[in-house]
């Protein structure tokens, strides 16, 4: 139940393993294509070779490709900066070009999308294990909150991020990040959209501080007062990004393409009991929703789908609760990385994440190696995780 990208991956990995799978939609399948932007996600190497596996990645092209990562750490003169080459480059493709295509080839390859809402309990009459990939509220009463493993009861960020033009590039194919302890984020990354080639402008603000009062004016209807608003943050928190932006051209690549909101991160409980007796197991957005700020949101959801691939091949018995529960808690043991790295992102950095910051802007070397982790979470958790961990990192780059 669910056409985002765990849904989908999982059901095309099922297709190609020979298990048959039908996918629920509650949303008539041309409405992918419409709409305004919900996310902007870039999906890293490892979410790539999936698609490669699965013979649906159709994007290596230079528009739909970051190559070079841009950091700076603080503001004034006390900023750090580092850049690094990230490897392979991530892509970054609308979802609205993206989920179209993949529930294409899920069709064409003899797939049934069934499209309405159905309530779960007449799904799970017709199948052996109903999978939610669906993370709107209607799932929410079936997957409750699990308190052990959520850290937040509230928004640690208020997001407005937005596909613009008008924005130049030193480096073509590269990224900005912005990460303002205190304050919040700001960044801009290339983006291929239905449109072609825009740049997401995102402010990621901490309650009630600076880059927060944006997230509150309607381009719509103060549209003069909106981009003077995002120009005036540009130039104080991030100069360098602003001294790129071309005042006369600058603004939304169109009515409706910026996302406003907030989100709490939240881990959910994996799976659930039905009146029937039979299992739901939840994935995506349906299971954990993290902060967009360390970008492995479709990552995860990615690599859950081929990993509860694997274990729906190798069951033998029935998808029973201790199939479920066993399952989830599988699938748990990698996604406590992505959460556990994302929550502490959202906090003020430690002593020794500022020390890595520090290292990395003296040597390129570590530059890189911390960009490049962002592709292995378990990596860069057990790098961030404690001074240990950090000083274990270092120790690599220290020369005989």
């Amino acid at each position: 139940m669910g056409t985002g990208i765990s849904g989908l991956q999982l059901a095309l990995r099922l297709q190609q393993l020979g298990i048959e799978v039908m996918v629920y939609s509650a949303q008539e399948l041309d409405q992918l294509a419409t709409g305004r932007p919900r996310n902007f996600p870039a999906r890293f190497g490892p979410t790539q070779q999936r698609e490669r596996q699965l013979g649906v990645f159709d994007w290596d092209t230079p528009d739909a490709q970051v190559r070079r990562w841009d950091v700076t750490v603080g503001t004034g003169d006390r900023t750090l900066a580092f850049h690094g080459e990230l490897r392979p480059p991530s892509s970054v493709v609308d979802f609205r070009l993206y989920l179209p295509h993949l529930c294409a080839r899920f069709t064409e390859r003899g797939g049934k999308v069934v499209v309405g809402t159905r309530p779960i309990t007449d799904v799970a009459e017709q199948h052996d294990l109903v999978v939610v990939a669906n993370g709107d509220r209607s799932m929410r009463e079936l997957f409750p909150r699990d308190a052990s493993r959520s850290v937040f009861d509230a928004p640690q960020r208020t997001l407005c991020s937005g596909l613009y033009r008008g924005i130049g590039e030193d480096t073509p194919q590269s990224l900005d990040l912005c990460l303002l302890p205190g304050v919040g984020e700001i960044f801009r990354i290339p983006f291929l959209t239905p449109q072609g080639r825009a740049d997401v402008l995102a402010f990621e603000a901490v309650p009630g501080g600076p880059l927060e009062p944006i997230s509150k004016v309607d381009p719509a209807v103060e549209p003069a007062t909106f981009y003077r608003g995002v120009l005036a943050l540009l130039g104080e928190f991030a100069p360098g990004l602003r001294e790129r932006v071309d005042s006369g051209d600058f603004a939304l690549i169109g009515p409706g393409e910026l996302a406003r909101g907030s989100v709490t991160p939240t881990v959910r409980h994996g799976w659930a009991l039905l009146p029937n007796g039979k299992c739901a197991i939840a994935i995506g957005d349906a299971w954990i929703t993290n902060d967009p700020l360390t970008a492995q949101g479709a990552n995860l959801g990615s690599h859950t789908a081929f990993a509860l691939a694997d274990l729906l091949v190798a069951e033998t018995g029935p998808y029973d609760e201790a199939f479920c529960r066993g399952a989830s808690e599988q699938l748990w043991a990698h996604a406590r990385n992505v959460v556990d790295w994302s929550a502490a992102f959202l906090g003020p950095p430690p002593a020794h994440t500022t020390t890595l910051f520090a290292k990395a802007a003296e040597d390129k070397r570590i530059a890189e190696a911390f960009i490049n982790n962002f592709n292995d979470p378990i990596a860069m958790w057990q790098t961030l995780s404690s001074p240990r961990g950090t000083e274990s990192f270092l120790g690599e780059f220290i020369e005989e």
